[in-house]
């Protein structure tokens, strides 16, 4: 039950050489960003996947790990389900001396062959809520079907999650009613959600193998709001979640099939208004979501910085497109070409400074990273 396609995993760097040999840009209409140097703030992690910033008199980033499926330190990723997966907590990030501490521990890790290779699934999607010491994250566990996968939990500051609800279990139960269905997913009943968001009394999950945007409630419920249509050749495959200037939600897509078979450009991201949702409605969840801009390459995490200017992660081709609001199809820049292998996560702080968490599939233990590239130079 992988966010991937089956299709055979490759580096960035092996993605750039196919890119390079078509004689394509991995993202159209982009320009290059006044070189950003990055610089590694954290190392030692195991895929690291959805980073967050945490507000309070102490900044925090937040980092989920998704682990070594039944592996260890030793070998790396194994193949089964164990107690491998974490959350990392980087203390002033964006600071001379940033000091990074795991403070979760045995979380559910699931690793299984998905077209050749060997990938890990875990604690995938995370989302910071509060202020100071009444503050803590959401943080989502991928994967659905086995004990601990598939929850989203919550914790304030380094105390143990909390499970809120099991959204994979809830995913499982709601594509099994629409097998064989024309907009379905060929590999229905599935289920793996992946990014999450929590905005001011709403806390929202995207389901990377249902394909849908979803609302978590207090009381542990799932309501199904929004749902992305097939690509040309696959599922759309939603991987992220960002509130933007306007209120509305920006979800970006995978679209991995899509990148292999025609080239870089295929992602998009959609947008929802949360007011013109009817929860469960199936006439309403397929076509509430509308496309707000296209071009993008495999997106694995988008957020919005403080100007409304939106940011997104594409893995396969090693960096951040800076979009402006606005103006969409025009204007964007690429951050951390070169210098980033397969990233995941970002978040960008009042300053301006972005955050990449970086090698976010592999089958090696600790070779993942956060990056940071400031907007003003490194001081």
């Amino acid at each position: 039950m992988s966010r991937l396609p089956k299709v055979i995993i490759a580096s960035s760097a092996a993605v750039a050489s196919i890119v390079a040999s078509l004689g394509l840009s991995s993202v159209a209409q982009a320009s290059s960003e006044r070189r950003l140097q990055g610089q590694v703030i954290a190392t030692g992690l195991n895929n690291p996947r959805g980073i967050a910033l945490g507000e309070g008199n102490t900044p925090v980033l937040y980092v989920t790990e998704a682990g070594l499926g039944s592996g260890n330190s030793v070998d790396g990723v194994q193949l089964g389900v164990g107690p491998t997966g974490s959350i990392t907590s980087i203390s002033r990030p964006g600071s001379s001396h940033p000091s990074a501490s795991r403070i979760v521990s045995g979380l559910a890790s699931s690793a299984a062959i998905e077209g050749g290779s060997l990938e890990a699934l875990g604690p995938d999607g995370i989302s910071a809520w509060g202020r100071g010491s009444k503050s803590g994250y959401v943080a989502i566990i991928g994967a659905a079907g086995e004990p601990g996968l598939g929850e989203l939990v919550t914790a304030t500051g380094t105390h143990a999650p909390v499970t809120i609800a099991d959204v994979g279990a809830a995913g499982l139960a709601w594509s099994a009613q629409y097998v064989g269905e024309s907009w379905a997913s060929p590999q229905f009943p599935d289920s793996d959600p992946y990014g999450v968001l929590v905005t001011k009394g709403h806390t929202y999950v995207v389901d990377a193998a249902t394909n849908t945007l979803d609302e978590v409630l207090a009381s542990g419920d799932v309501n199904v709001l929004a749902h992305f249509p097939h690509t040309e050749y696959s599922d759309s495959v939603p991987t992220c979640v960002a509130q933007g200037p306007d209120g509305a939600l920006y979800v970006g897509t995978l679209a991995l099939a899509d990148f292999f078979v025609a080239g870089p450009g295929t992602a998009k991201v959609y947008r929802v208004d949360p007011k013109a949702t009817v929860p469960n409605d199936i006439s309403t969840i397929l076509s509430v979501a509308t496309v707000w801009a296209t071009g993008f390459s495999t997106i694995t995490g988008c957020t919005f910085d403080k100007r409304g200017n939106f940011y997104a992660v594409e893995m396969f081709t090693g960096d951040v497109v800076k979009v402006p609001f606005a103006h969409p199809a025009s204007g964007r820049s690429v951050i951390g070409s070169g210098q980033l292998d397969l990233p995941n996560g970002v978040a960008v702080d009042e300053e301006g400074t972005v955050y990449v968490s970086n090698m976010s599939d592999s089958t090696l233990a600790g070779t993942g990273s956060i990056v940071r590239f400031r907007s003003r130079g490194d001081h």
